[in-house]
């Protein structure tokens, strides 16, 4: 198995050692689950060292969170729930069927969609399960901290400090490093706040704390722990690799979020039981899964006659009224925020916005950190900045607001936007209920 930063330890000895921090210096504990590779990893690890160590777990048992999004290929279902049932004894199991909004980046029309909705119970994917540890409209014990259509991620927090009883909680969760940049600076920033410094772990509530107990794992490392421990696993992967997929690009997400559009039709061939369900449920599935690789969008060529300033007002001209307002809302805010404020660049891409023509202003340093870069303002952003060759992804552009929209990224991550006003605003009062019942503890 892999080195860590530590040479002298494998990865393995790694995570166990920080499981083992996770559960002496938390009073409680849970973890995210979603049936993948990772999550089923970080499961099997805590399971493995509740067992061994149970003077050190003093009876606990370890939450589990499902965010049941309706959208499951059968196999990550049936590994699921055989992990539930044979580990009972160790579990404490909310498995959440709940009428929660999710991102939807395959249709125009649609900038989210609504799983385990009562009004669209007829267009279930498939039926809601009656296993004991399911959580549903009728049965969740969440009380006024939850709210009907509520946004994935406000749900996620909520979860948090609710499980948390005001006492200090960590949500153990099986992400890698290796999987994205973005994962990455996430993990790895220096801003957050940590227990006992410890890189791995990041506040996220008032009393919780995210921990990443194999933040440095490969994706061979996942494979060798699964045979060397023969422990279960998600079989979907055996088929993943018998369609030729590569290693490192086998996911299990929901098939609406960017994430997993690549993978879309892949239900068409695994689980065609679905498929139809799939399309019928979400507009713009089926186109999607048909021509998704195709749309290579950092390679999206102009049409003829426009350049990419008209060509964005041309996509949002072809758009239903709430998406096309929406994007332009968030475009103004994005060409304000680059005009008032800018971004941090490097001297490399600076002196490539030079050459490439492209006029902006320097204003002053990036606040945080050692190394702090110099903050580039550009008043009117350029048309494109396809002569770069490095970090062209980090500067404003047309191009970027049209690949934007091509990609129906209503939320526009893409751009690297934060929250709306909105958003935030509803964020806020959620995060309050969090206060009022951590004080009532």
């Amino acid at each position: 198995m892999k080195r860590v930063w530590d040479k002298d330890k494998n990865v393995f000895d790694a995570a166990y050692e920080r499981i083992e921090f996770t559960w002496k210096n938390f009073e409680r504990v849970y973890l995210s689950f979603s049936g993948g590779k990772d999550s089923g990893i970080m499961l099997n690890l805590a399971i493995k060292y509740m067992k061994e160590n149970p003077d050190v777990i003093n009876g606990r048992k370890l939450g589990i969170q499902i965010m049941d999004n309706e959208a499951n290929y059968d196999e990550s279902i049936k590994f699921m729930h055989e992990m539930m049932r044979d580990n009972r004894d160790v579990l404490d199991i909310y498995w959440c069927c709940l009428p929660i909004t999710l991102p939807c980046t395959v249709s125009a029309y649609h900038m989210d969609w609504q799983c385990w909705g009562e009004r669209d119970k007829h267009r279930w994917i498939r039926p809601m399960f009656e296993d004991d540890y399911i959580v549903n409209i009728d049965n969740h014990p969440f009380g006024d901290l939850f709210e009907e259509d509520m946004q994935y991620d406000h749900f996620w927090d909520m979860f948090a400090e609710w499980y948390s009883q005001g006492k200090s909680c960590a949500n153990m969760i099986g992400i890698r490093t290796q999987e994205s940049l973005n994962r990455f600076r996430a993990i790895m920033n220096e801003r957050k706040q940590m227990v006992d410094g410890q890189p791995w772990t990041k506040k996220n509530t008032a009393h919780t704390y995210n921990v990443y107990p194999v933040y440095d794992w490969k994706t061979e490392d996942v494979w060798i722990a699964n045979d060397k421990f023969e422990w279960n696993y998600n079989e979907l992967y055996d088929i993943f690799y018998k369609a030729g997929i590569p290693l490192h690009s086998m996911r299990v997400a929901s098939p609406f979020m960017s994430e997993a559009k690549g993978s879309l039709s892949l239900y068409r061939v695994i689980n065609p039981h679905i498929w139809a369900r799939l399309c019928a449920r979400v507009q713009g599935a089926n186109f999607v899964a048909t021509y998704g690789k195709q749309l290579d969008y950092k390679s999206v060529s102009l049409p003829k006659g426009h350049t990419w300033k008209s060509f964005v007002k041309f996509l949002l001209e072809t758009l239903p009224k709430e998406s096309a307002e929406n994007f332009k809302i968030r475009f103004v805010q994005s060409i304000k925020y680059w005009a008032r404020v800018g971004r941090g660049l490097d001297n490399e891409t600076i002196g490539e916005l030079s050459k490439n023509g492209v006029k902006f202003n320097i204003n002053g340093l990036t606040p945080h950190g050692s190394g702090r870069l110099l903050r580039v303002r550009i008043p009117v952003p350029p048309d494109h900045v396809d002569g770069m060759k490095r970090n062209n992804s980090n500067v404003t552009s047309w191009k970027r607001f049209a690949i934007t929209i091509l990609k129906n990224d209503h939320t526009c991550k893409y751009m690297g936007l934060q929250p709306t006003h909105t958003q935030a605003k509803r964020q806020r009062s959620i995060m309050e209920k969090y206060k009022v019942l951590g004080d009532k503890k």
